[in-house]
């Protein structure tokens, strides 16, 4: 049976307003192939070179609750629909602890191999992601 969503998660040692700046305007620091403004409606466009050729998913912005859910529908091409990813961020004392989910993978009959890659891929980011708000390296260096 195909895996049907993603989630994951991850506690940062930074402020709520933080972790948010950095999602939001603050992303060309840890992501900088994803583009797109945290406003409902907004375009959004991933582009990631893989095996050599240019791949890209697009879709747009479905809910923005500053600063604590941000939320976007996506696709790639061969996908029959989009993905909904939603992004949740918690204060919890002076750290904030950000929870994504990501689903409809088999309504948009995507491979079966893509939940556990995009779970590790979403592991990658939120890494990326708490290294940066934590201001460290992004690259672990």
């Amino acid at each position: 049976m195909l895996r049907d969503s993603v989630t994951v998660g991850t506690r940062v040692d930074a402020s709520l307003d933080v972790v948010w700046r950095l999602l939001t305007v603050g992303r060309d620091a840890w992501w900088p192939e994803m583009r797109f403004d945290a406003v409902v409606g907004s375009p959004l466009v991933e582009t990631w070179t893989e095996g050599g050729v240019e791949a890209t998913a697009t879709g747009r912005v479905t809910r923005c609750d500053p600063p604590r859910l941000l939320a976007f529908v996506w696709a790639e091409p061969t996908w029959e629909g989009p993905l909904e990813v939603v992004v949740r961020l918690t204060a919890d004392g002076t750290s904030t602890v950000v929870d994504l989910a990501e689903t409809g993978f088999v309504r948009a009959r995507t491979p079966r191999s893509l939940p556990d890659e995009h779970e590790e891929g979403w592991r990658y980011h939120l890494a990326r992601w708490k290294r940066a708000s934590e201001g460290g390296d992004v690259d672990g260096r």
